[in-house]
């Protein structure tokens, strides 16, 4: 027996696939929309947590190599009570040309003359087989333990290290109508961060008065 359906309800039923088709696709896009905002979020959070890292990690760097320029200081102007003290070295004599190093007597260490534009990366290259040049911090004012270090953790994974160099020019003393001359030292120091690949590398100029009758 068959069954005919009004016209008017075969219509109706063709309208609500219709809509429950557009429903569907409407609910997938929205499911896009979120999944796309969630991935973005998450990729903006990870940027800004490595770049907070790495800024972490460069600040460390730099406050070290800020110490060695402050331990540099110690070493060339006093007061230097350390047993392996060489404040009177500096102004004393000039150094010979290159850096001294391990070959040479310990106290005259990253003590250097004239060097050439690449030299600095040769003296602080670990990987280089001749002898060390340059100083580490506290060698010659016994503060190894006011700067701890670690292979891990917050704290920098090196000592940092500095060189000395005598410069070509010395200051004059205004105050002094005698014109008291003052040496002029270039220290070149580096810090390393929390990653030993982090570095930061500062100079500075020290004038140190010369002795005079």
């Amino acid at each position: 027996m068959r069954h005919s359906f009004p016209k008017q309800f075969l219509v109706q039923s063709s309208h609500r696939v219709e809509q429950g088709g557009m429903a569907l696709i409407l609910v997938l896009i929205m499911i896009s929309i979120v999944f796309v905002i969630a991935a973005v979020s998450s990729r903006t959070v990870t940027l800004g947590e490595r770049a907070a890292r790495n800024d972490r990690d460069r600040q460390t760097a730099f406050q070290a190599a800020q110490a060695a320029l402050s331990d540099a200081e110690m070493d060339i102007m006093g007061p230097n009570t350390a047993s392996t003290q060489r404040v009177s070295m500096f102004g004393s004599f000039g150094p010979d040309a290159g850096c001294s190093s391990d070959a040479t007597p310990a106290g005259t260490r990253g003590y250097c003359g004239n060097l050439s534009a690449t030299a600095y990366k040769e003296i602080f290259d670990d990987a280089r087989t001749s002898p060390r040049q340059y100083a580490i911090f506290g060698e010659f004012t016994d503060r190894e333990d006011e700067f701890p270090v670690s292979s891990g953790g917050a704290l920098p994974s090196k000592l940092p290290r500095y060189i000395v160099q005598k410069a070509s020019l010395s200051f004059r003393n205004r105050a002094e109508t005698a014109g008291k001359p003052f040496d002029a030292f270039i220290v070149t120091a580096i810090g390393f961060g929390l990653q030993p690949s982090t570095q930061v590398v500062l100079q500075a100029v020290i004038s140190k008065p010369t002795p005079t009758n």
